[in-house]
């Protein structure tokens, strides 16, 4: 009798079941990376926007300077300007959804020297 070579039914079993255990990893490690690559977009405009707002302020005379607030789609921007010495300190919060239970805030801060 000829002996026949190939794999038994429950290697092939084991092979199917290490096979999808890998997979299901997989699948949910591209969700989280999706979720990640998400906040991460999310983040970048934010300091975008606080970076662009800073950069007015800059170019704007120091006796103009004021605080103030504004909104860019689902992003709120504002700022302050507090006056010391011959100085303008300018600070700069973007508050946006960081994630779909909670929301972040970045700021920005920096000085302008306004001497004469």
């Amino acid at each position: 009798m000829k002996r026949e070579r190939g794999f038994t039914i429950v290697e092939v079993m084991i092979a199917i079941i290490v096979l999808s255990v890998g997979m299901l990893g997989l699948a949910s490690t591209t969700a989280l990376v999706t979720r990640m690559i998400g906040r991460g977009t999310r983040a970048s405009k934010a300091a975008v926007l606080a970076q662009q707002r800073v950069e007015i302020l800059r170019a704007t005379k120091c006796a103009d300077l004021a605080g103030g607030s504004d909104t860019t789609g689902s992003f709120v921007r504002w700022w302050t300007v507090t006056a010391t010495g011959n100085a303008r300190r300018i600070q700069v919060i973007v508050r946006y959804v960081g994630t779909p239970v909670r929301m972040r805030a970045d700021t920005i801060a920096t000085t302008i020297d306004c001497t004469p």
